[in-house]
């Protein structure tokens, strides 16, 4: 298997696999597929309860000898244009309207930076949205990006 969309061919209802991790947690359950969706799978718990996992990116897939595993987003530092839109923002950034807009609960400085943001097509630059499937992370400086393979979250085997 290479792809998402082999995986998609060989999870078919009845087939069986292990949950070996769940956020680097060792589960080892056996799971059964039960439902199919365009955007994913239903697996049979051992519990008998139904548990829902919906395909990744393609991007967060890698696949093992005898399984697949799915990453959660990773983080990654900022790229010179990225750096150079910030910059431009800094320049323009009005700390009085800022201030005032505290004080009057108003938000023209918000809808300022949006704009500024949107002109850029980098509104995910704000931290606020994510676009594109990234978004920036004001507590690290970096930019969670969905084509960047982050912690993995889900180990299956094939039984």
């Amino acid at each position: 298997m290479k792809t998402l969309s082999d995986l998609k061919r060989k999870l078919t209802p009845g087939t069986k696999v292990i949950l070996k991790s769940r956020f680097g947690k060792e589960i080892n359950e056996e799971r059964e597929v039960i439902h199919i969706q365009s955007n994913g799978i239903a697996f049979k718990t051992p519990e008998s309860k139904k548990s829902w996992l919906e395909y990744p990116k393609a991007s967060l897939l890698e696949f093992t000898e005898n399984g697949f595993r799915i990453y959660g987003k990773g983080k990654r530092p900022l790229t010179p244009k990225e750096k150079e839109i910030m910059q431009g923002y800094e320049k323009i950034r009005d700390k009085k309207q800022e201030e005032r807009d505290l004080l009057s609960d108003s938000s023209c400085s918000y809808f300022q930076q949006k704009r500024y943001y949107q002109q850029h097509n980098a509104e995910y630059l704000m931290g606020t949205t994510s676009q594109r499937g990234m978004k920036f992370d004001f507590s690290s400086g970096l930019v969670w990006d969905d084509n960047i393979k982050g912690s993995v979250d889900l180990e299956y085997i094939f039984v």
